[in-house]
């Protein structure tokens, strides 16, 4: 009777165990995904900062650095993700100031799942396919724009 009872145990073992794996490792997925969400959120906020606050010449090279081609050294001045599990691509839009307004910078990012990595795997069946896009805006600094 005893043997019968070890026998079942490792029967309903081999049966959870692979749930409880996968619930583990989507934890840690999930964990990598978040983390990485937080470095383009602060990354995001820094280069709108870094952009508003820089003379008219400089923030136009800036904004075309991370624009459309997302120029990999200009990303990895602002971010530097733990992962590579998504593909960042960031935008710049830039407004100058008129005379009654001040101008405005605005920096945003999408997160796509990168598919690569993903593919049909592991990855691609517990993380989201996109993440929320992440935006800042920062009023270009007037003063900045005529100093030396």
């Amino acid at each position: 009777m005893v043997k019968r009872q070890k026998g079942q145990s490792v029967v309903e073992f081999a049966l959870i165990i692979p749930l409880f794996l996968l619930l583990i490792l989507g934890m840690i997925y999930g964990g990598f995904a978040y983390a990485d969400y937080l470095q383009y959120s602060t990354a995001v906020r820094e280069a709108a900062r870094d952009i508003a606050m820089q003379k008219a010449e400089k923030r136009v090279a800036i904004a075309t650095g991370l624009n459309g081609n997302n120029n990999a050294s200009m990303v990895k001045k602002y971010a530097d993700p733990l992962t590579k599990l998504y593909d960042a691509k960031f935008s710049v839009t830039l407004q100058e100031s008129t005379t009654e307004e001040p101008g405005f910078v605005t920096v945003s990012v999408e997160l796509n799942l990168n598919e690569e990595l993903g593919g049909s795997g592991f990855p691609a069946k517990v993380l989201p396919k996109k993440l929320k896009p992440l935006q800042c805006t920062m009023p270009i600094e007037k003063d900045l724009d005529h100093t030396e």
